[in-house]
């Protein structure tokens, strides 16, 4: 989460180009939205369970980071190609992700009309189906959220390759595992997709979709140094992680 925000900050201050970061988790965590509240998990199992949890800078509901790849995109809306509404960027990423997963042989479809599902209180992000988000025979395999700032954005999101419904109700200290009997995962349909798979298939969706020449490269020391600092006062602070 630190090195998000510290690459999207390198983005808009024009220290780096627009960046595509993908990424993958060493162990499942929990991530919570913004202005989510710490009573929507059940706190005491994740401790048990040692599953580290954060609060990320965008918003949206919880979501447990595991057998996934995570993506995130930045850009200043100064940009050509990014200039247009909050809409018309998510619209712009949804449709690179799309692409992604139909090069990797997996039947998707953008949902590009605001609902959404039955139970809006349900403290999970991909229970719910909003706008831009992906879907596999009716089963949301993709979540996102979009955080905007005066000069740019920060959109990030989980792309679910297995998924476990139980575990994903014990950390938010829910009984009825089937309430999340709408939430997919890629390898349901494509079992033989791996995360660098995906990973190559997304990187050539994005440059074609955007008609990008994407350079593969390291955080810069600025970001690296910036997201260290953000680690200590921010994400690694329990104030933080625990504000709401």
């Amino acid at each position: 989460m630190a090195l998000d925000e510290a690459v999207s900050e390198a983005v808009r201050r024009r220290l780096s180009p627009p960046t595509l970061r993908l990424y993958g988790w060493d162990r499942p965590s929990l991530s919570l939205g913004r202005f989510q509240a710490v009573s929507d998990i059940d706190k005491n199992y994740c401790d048990e369970k040692g599953y580290p949890v954060v609060r990320r800078q965008t918003g949206g509901r919880a979501v447990l980071h595991d057998a996934e790849l995570t993506y995130s995109f930045s850009a200043r809306s100064d940009d050509t190609l990014f200039s247009g509404s909050l809409i018309e960027n998510y619209t712009l990423i949804s449709d690179a992700l799309l692409l992604g997963l139909r090069i990797s042989g997996v039947t998707a479809k953008a949902s590009y009309i605001k609902k959404r599902a039955s139970a809006h209180n349900n403290p999970a992000c991909f229970r719910a189906v909003s706008f831009g988000e992906i879907t596999v025979e009716g089963k949301k395999v993709i979540g996102s959220a979009q955080k905007r700032y005066k000069d740019g954005f920060l959109q990030h999101g989980s792309i679910l390759l297995r998924f476990s419904r139980r575990e994903l109700a014990n950390v938010l200290g829910q009984h009825d595992e089937d309430s999340f009997s709408d939430i997919g995962a890629i390898n349901d349909y494509a079992p033989d997709i791996s995360f660098n798979t995906l990973c190559s298939t997304l990187k050539e969706a994005f440059g074609k979709s955007l008609k990008i020449k994407l350079i593969n490269d390291k955080p810069s020391r600025y970001e690296q140094d910036r997201a260290a600092e953000l680690e200590r006062t921010r994400y690694s602070n329990p104030e933080w992680n625990y504000s709401r």
